[in-house]
């Protein structure tokens, strides 16, 4: 999907459920797209990765856009700074991510002074969610649920933290939980874990559930994920998390309820440095500053082939993406246009 951030034609009524829908198109929709494959289920081997951009620089390409990357490494032994070393060389710029191991300082990867790092930055478009508390509280978070048929009515809350007999059920981890009590009830789930925030979704609907809150871990400040849950479900900060549990240990019948909004253009506080976006200072070249430059990389609208919540007979064609690979090549088609012109 990240070819089509670049390069992808007009495309009307491009959504998720409904949501960020409209016309997106490429930054770069003249470019013509060389697509060289580095990577198997095993992984990306050096030796691919060497290949086939020897082979871009032969068949003659402007730009060369990695969403790939490991560790920081001596540039001798990076691979990757070694092929863009030649890239350059030949007039070719190379545009590549800086990692997703945020916010810890130089956790950057594709750090070499030749190449163009690009961390990721949030975007002025929110997938507007809320939870409402039975003290009137309410809380703002992001979500791509489809509120189609959703009952915005009060329901209890739940914490699977409470006398959990599973390490992982504070995580609403697969197969977790499995306490009667979830049944029709909003589960708080923390972040992590090891679960993708669909599979949470699914364990908390397996279990009875109508509706999940998942709150952020503290190292993840203010960035929040839209995703097409499951259930009605939302992404909130860790802040506004510890409250609600908070009210919940301080309630003897605490209850919520959760809303969509739907997409909201216009986000004032935008573009923020996405909490996962890899930082400097670069150890294997301390002297220079990185990354070069942040790019939109939180919740992007991106194509992609199989259903989004992993419905067999939903056949979507679109999804959120977040991390620096998405960032990455808007900045790769900004180079484009800038070539050309």
């Amino acid at each position: 999907f990240f070819q089509y951030t670049i390069a992808g034609r007009f495309v009307d009524g491009a959504n998720v459920n409904g949501n960020a829908n409209g016309t997106p198109v490429g930054i770069a929709p003249l470019a013509h797209l060389a697509i060289y494959k580095v990577c198997d289920s095993f992984g990306c081997s050096d030796s691919d990765i060497l290949a086939a951009m020897d082979a871009a620089i032969d068949d003659g390409v402007d730009i060369l856009s990695l969403s790939l990357g490991g560790g920081s490494k001596a540039f001798y032994n990076d691979p990757i700074a070694l092929g863009a070393y030649s890239a350059t060389q030949r007039g070719i710029l190379v545009s590549c991510s800086a990692a997703n191991n945020g916010p810890f300082d130089s956790t950057l990867s594709n750090e070499a002074p030749w190449i163009m790092t690009v961390g990721a930055s949030t975007i002025d478009r929110k997938l507007k969610a809320t939870v409402k508390l039975g003290n009137r509280k309410e809380f703002e978070g992001e979500s791509a649920f489809h509120p189609k048929g959703h009952s915005s009515t009060f329901f209890p809350l739940f914490d699977p933290a409470l006398n959990a007999t599973d390490f992982d059920s504070p995580y609403c981890g697969t197969g977790t939980l499995n306490d009667p009590d979830i049944k029709g009830k909003i589960v708080l789930c923390m972040a992590g874990g090891g679960y993708s925030r669909i599979e949470k979704g699914q364990a908390v609907k397996d279990a009875g559930g109508v509706g999940m809150i998942i709150y952020s871990s503290p190292d993840d400040g203010f960035t929040k994920f839209a995703d097409a849950h499951v259930l009605p479900a939302l992404y909130i900060t860790y802040k506004d998390g510890i409250e609600i549990l908070d009210y919940m240990n301080t309630t003897s019948k605490p209850i919520a309820r959760l809303a969509f909004q739907g997409t909201i253009i216009g986000d004032k506080d935008a573009p923020v440095v996405a909490a996962f976006s890899s930082r400097g200072p670069s150890l294997a070249s301390p002297g220079i500053l990185k990354p070069d430059i942040i790019g939109p990389g939180v919740n992007i609208l991106a194509a992609w082939p199989p259903s989004p919540d992993n419905k067999p007979t939903i056949k979507p064609n679109f999804f959120l993406a977040s991390g620096t690979s998405m960032s990455c090549p808007h900045l790769s088609g900004v180079a484009a246009l800038l070539k050309s012109a």
